[in-house]
């Protein structure tokens, strides 16, 4: 898909499920569709991020989509365009790529109003694990956002 047709739920999917999920699972291929800027350490600080990591910022007009990486953790956001088609694109992406994913709960955000919380258990096989949480925005929340957290986990035995 070339990148100047790509919504942002659906780069924000691809990076997700074709980046983080790809990287846990041990299978990454191929490259983004649009080349990354990456942020220095004190754009990092100005965004509340703890130092250590990394962050690129995938520009698509008018804004773009963040992708931070630091440790067995990843975490993909953007606000404002198509932020309420964010859970279904993403929610079908992971199931196409990953048969195995579980959702495990979906409920109300207990800190911020009019945004749900989604997460999700992926078994790669190889006792490879992620824990994949979303905080989606719906149409009346005051921080218009998606983001989802991924993290590595690995099955002892």
């Amino acid at each position: 898909m070339a990148a100047a047709g790509m919504s942002h739920s659906q780069l924000a999917a691809k990076l997700v499920v074709e980046g983080a999920l790809a990287n846990i699972a041990g299978n990454v291929q191929g490259k983004m569709p649009i080349q990354p800027i990456v942020l220095t350490e004190l754009e990092r600080s100005d965004i509340k991020l703890s130092q250590g990591g990394t962050t690129l910022f995938f520009p698509l007009p008018p804004t773009g989509v963040f992708f931070d990486m630091n440790g067995p953790r990843a975490m993909v956001w953007y606000t404002d365009n198509d932020f309420t088609r964010g859970l279904e694109t993403l929610d079908a992406a992971m199931k196409a790529a990953f048969p195995k994913t579980k959702q495990l709960k979906d409920s109300a955000s207990p800190t911020e109003k009019g945004v749900r919380v989604r997460s999700y258990e992926i078994d790669f096989g190889n006792k490879r694990l992620a824990l994949v949480e979303v905080e989606h925005a719906t149409a009346n929340a005051d921080v218009k956002k998606f983001m989802v957290r991924v993290t590595a986990q690995t099955r002892k035995g």
